[in-house]
């Protein structure tokens, strides 16, 4: 999300302020606001370049000229192909739109990148994914899988297994890193791990592996940044190696160990993970395995002030300085010095973020902490029979939903599954909802009365929802809009549900 998490291009449901007479106001699902202007320095190189150009035209076409032996352009071995043909196009006074969605491109688009695994082992029944983008490209990444046993495992151990969300922004790049690096960081960390006197591994040490997974990657990430610019790497390597910080992501990383069927949940930002258990009446309960770090928690607010107590600005409006995830990984310009920030802008092409003009007074961080929360959560044994889910997911999913709503959705969608009636009609006609109203005034968002069971993904079930569910004409509508105004309603959802084995 380049993106709601900064106010300094739009904000997730916040309001947005451009610098004019009169602010304009406008909701948008995004945590960061950046802009840029070209600088005498950038215009003065434009002017070079074209100089440049010119100049070189003019070499090919005296060369052209007077070294016949020299191939001409026309000799050139280039792709080459027909000329259009613009008859083709019609004549016509009136405007061809592209067509909305249909019920079945509906369905198509929220099914594109689902997934349903079954047979994982240790203990899970199945689990469902799904993701929908708003931005493009997507800025939200997943992974899931399972990994050796990082504790001596035994012959018979059964392999951990762990799932992850990760939400983007000022850019897709750092949460598409960290698809395919966190998890190594993760595994090193707990491989350093030791038993204490013998007795297995204490859940407070395997929680301080994990936040130290967290750091030492961000560490990696954000760090390194003056080493970077130093080193004799070509630029074009510099800047890769410096653009994965330059944007940031919220991580939530849940990991399963089998054999003690305890769950242990990391998360740094505002992704979020729920327990749904069920209890002796057939009734689902809500348990929270996380906590969303934002400037908006009393107890993040609390942590930040307490650490910057000469700056009653850092936080405010429910962000940090512009930034509304208080946890993140990545975001360097939350966290290098000011005099660092200012030679990235000027030499490597860094982000004016947090804005200058806006947050005034700015000193130095780093404000913003990649240590995650993390907690440890004990299943219930296989042999009581009580079914349990977890379902972890992006804040794009709880924008348009509370933790119980979505409980309550999947256990309602459980239940129906095990009675065979995963095609059963939506608990209210899909029709007489009222017109489709979607912007200023109303956003995505799930209510009650349009629940429909209709999916036989339990996440693409929770994305259907909260967008609309049974009042079909709202789920056309949201995707109908595409990016860029798809962010004024929704933001990129993705979502993980795993079933744990009730046994019998």
């Amino acid at each position: 999300m380049i993106s709601s998490r900064v106010v300094h291009r739009c904000p997730r449901v916040v309001a947005r302020t451009r610098i004019c007479h009169q602010p304009i106001f406008r909701p948008r699902f995004s945590s960061t606001e950046a802009t840029k202007t070209s600088s005498p320095s950038a215009v003065g190189a434009g002017v070079v370049s074209f100089a440049a150009g010119l100049g070189a035209g003019w070499v090919l076409y005296r060369n052209g000229k007077h070294d016949e032996g020299r191939p001409s352009l026309a000799d050139a071995q280039l792709p080459t192909t027909a000329t259009p043909d613009l008859n083709e196009l019609g004549i016509s006074d009136k405007i061809a739109y592209t067509k909305p969605p249909t019920l079945d491109d509906v369905t198509r688009q929220l099914n594109e990148h689902a997934f349903t695994v079954r047979g994982a082992p240790g203990g899970v029944d199945r689990y469902d994914g799904a993701q929908l983008a708003s931005n493009n490209p997507c800025e939200d990444a997943f992974i899931h899988g399972s990994f050796s046993p990082p504790f001596g495992p035994g012959a018979d151990a059964s392999k951990w297994m762990a799932w992850a969300v990760f939400d983007g922004h000022c850019g897709w790049q750092l949460s598409s890193l960290l698809k395919t690096q966190l998890m190594p960081f993760v595994r090193r960390s707990l491989a350093d791990v030791k038993s204490a006197n013998g007795h297995g591994v204490s859940d407070e040490a395997l929680q301080q592996a994990l936040k130290k997974s967290f750091t030492t990657i961000d560490d990696a990430l954000v760090k390194s940044a003056k080493a970077i610019m130093e080193s004799d790497l070509p630029f074009a390597e510099k800047a890769r190696q410096l653009e994965p910080a330059y944007a940031g992501a919220c991580a939530l990383l849940t990991i399963f160990d089998p054999q003690s069927r305890k769950l242990h949940v990391a998360s740094s930002g505002d992704c979020r993970a729920v327990l749904g258990q069920q209890t002796a009446d057939g009734k689902w309960e809500t348990k929270a395995l996380s906590e969303d770090c934002t400037g908006a928690t009393p107890s993040e607010i609390e942590r930040i002030k307490a650490q910057f107590p000469d700056e009653p600005d850092v936080v405010a409006g429910g962000r940090v300085w512009g930034l509304q995830p208080s946890r993140t990984l990545g975001d360097g310009m939350w966290k290098w010095t000011s005099e660092l920030k200012q030679n990235l802008r000027h030499h490597f092409n860094g982000l004016s973020l947090p804005s200058h003009v806006r947050y005034r007074n700015y000193k130095n961080g780093p404000y913003v902490t990649a240590e995650p929360l993390v907690t440890t959560t004990q299943l219930p044994d296989s042999n009581e029979g009580r079914p349990s889910f977890l379902i972890l997911a992006t804040d794009g999913l709880w924008d348009t939903m509370t933790s119980e709503q979505a409980v309550d959705l999947v256990g309602k969608w459980y239940d129906r599954q095990r009675k065979g009636l995963s095609n059963a009609e939506p608990e209210k006609p899909a029709a007489g909802f009222g017109p489709v109203v979607l912007g200023w005034k109303k956003q995505c968002r799930y209510e009650e009365c349009k629940a429909t069971f209709n999916d036989g993904n339990a996440a693409v079930h929770l994305m259907r929802n909260g967008l609309g569910g049974a009042d079909e004409e709202m789920v056309r509508g949201a995707l109908a809009f595409r990016y860029p105004n798809s962010r004024d309603i929704r933001d990129d959802i993705t979502v993980q549900v795993v079933f744990f084995d009730p046994g019998h």
